[in-house]
């Protein structure tokens, strides 16, 4: 098998390229890029913690899925039970027997975070909350939600349910599980993006603001954020998941356990604006093209023909530390002989992007494929094209 290692002249950002971004005032967080999903930078990443009202991520997933299948339509009237009428904390101050469009019960769940709506809408898709949980865990885990457990559809406390869901385990869920159903929600449902970007909304005649402070004229605006979900316990402590595009790219951040309403908002900020000034998204190789630094075409020893063009079979686009261009390199290796015959398409080596020497945790190999198709050569023009260039060396 053989490797070569070439330089090039973009630079990929590692895994956790902790350099360029600031301590953070949390007890986990999360900065990823939003296309490829790489982790730009974490700590605590993987611990399972408290999420509040970040767990109306799944819920809405959920909403929005039965929505996409045709089951449910926004327009459906959803009956309100006494159950759903008598949860706590933040409420639009449902009435039991009362009917409300999936609309607008979604509206005010992903706006202002009502808990009394979220239930609402667990209880009519699924028949009871206990069995919307069910779904929220058997989508957590189709998702690789490996850290992440769900008791209910707001992230309450138990005791702020007059009748909580029957559920096992704590109800817990990673930073880079929220960064991930973050990303998840708005890649798979875009259409999402228009609702939890809304300032406010009108409920029963009421005016209801985001808790999200970040989004265009509110407190704490921040250029291009548009999302995600705030979320606040005593236990979970102030807990925020946000997204913001500039220049071509968007990243997503996770913050929890913060101390107060605004640390959540001025953490955040600190990430996405370390972020955007270091990091830039990049197509370092594009589909049908050659690797930029390496050879156009490789030998075919038995082949009619002396060599063939390779590619790449796909584009590979990656977030680019800007400050730095000569740490990465390729790796290439061969996958198989390279002899005749080939198939035009036929892989032959893989392309492995580095930083520092190492493979990037979550970057897949680039396969190159022959770009034509080769036949053997026989023999007899074996024999004389190794004659020739015998002859030929005589004269070099």
């Amino acid at each position: 098998m053989m490797i070569l290692f070439l330089g090039f002249m973009a630079a990929p950002v590692p895994a956790l390229a902790a350099e360029p971004f600031p301590e953070v005032r949390a007890k986990a967080h999360v900065v990823m890029e939003f296309e490829t999903g790489l982790v730009l930078d974490a700590r605590r990443a993987d611990e399972p913690l408290p999420p509040a009202s970040m767990t109306k991520m799944m819920t809405e997933y959920l909403v929005l899925e039965k929505i996409r299948s045709g089951e449910i339509g926004w327009e459906d009237r959803v009956r309100i039970s006494a159950r759903a009428a008598g949860i706590d904390e933040a409420q639009v101050y449902l009435v039991a027997g009362e009917e409300w469009t999936i609309r607008q019960l979604f509206e005010a769940m992903a706006v202002y975070s009502a808990n009394d709506a979220a239930v609402a809408l667990a209880e009519h898709l699924a028949g009871s909350e206990e069995t919307f949980v069910k779904w929220m865990n058997e989508k957590a885990k189709e998702l690789e939600m490996t850290n992440t457990h769900f008791r209910n559809s707001t992230g309450l406390n138990e005791a702020s349910y007059p009748d909580p869901p029957k559920a096992e385990g704590k109800h817990v869920m990673s930073a880079r599980d929220a960064a991930n159903l973050a990303r998840r929600l708005l890649l798979d449902f875009p259409e999402a993006k228009e609702i939890i970007s809304k300032p406010r909304i009108t409920f029963r005649g009421r005016e209801y603001s985001n808790w999200n402070w970040m989004l265009p004229g509110m407190s704490q605006a921040y250029h291009g954020l548009d999302g995600v979900k705030t979320g606040f316990t005593n236990e979970a402590g102030y807990c925020f998941a946000g997204t913001a595009e500039r220049d071509g790219m968007r990243l997503v951040t996770v913050v929890m356990g913060t101390g107060s309403q605004s640390a959540r908002f001025q953490e955040t900020r600190r990430l996405l604006d370390a972020g955007f000034e270091n990091f830039a998204l990049k197509s370092l190789i594009f589909e049908d093209k050659p690797v930029p630094g390496y050879m156009e075409r490789i030998p075919v020893p038995n082949g009619v023909a002396r060599d063939v063009a390779v590619a790449a079979d796909r584009t590979l686009v990656l977030p680019v530390r800007k400050d730095q261009m000569k740490k990465y390199t390729f790796r290439i290796t061969y996958t198989r002989k390279v002899v005749a015959p080939l198939t035009a398409g036929t892989p032959v080596a893989e392309v492995t992007v580095l930083y520092d020497g190492k493979k990037i945790p979550g970057v897949e190999p680039v396969r190159l494929v022959v770009r034509e198709s080769v036949e053997e050569a026989g023999w007899v023009r074996l024999f004389f094209r190794k004659l020739g260039d015998t002859i030929s060396g005589w004269f070099d």
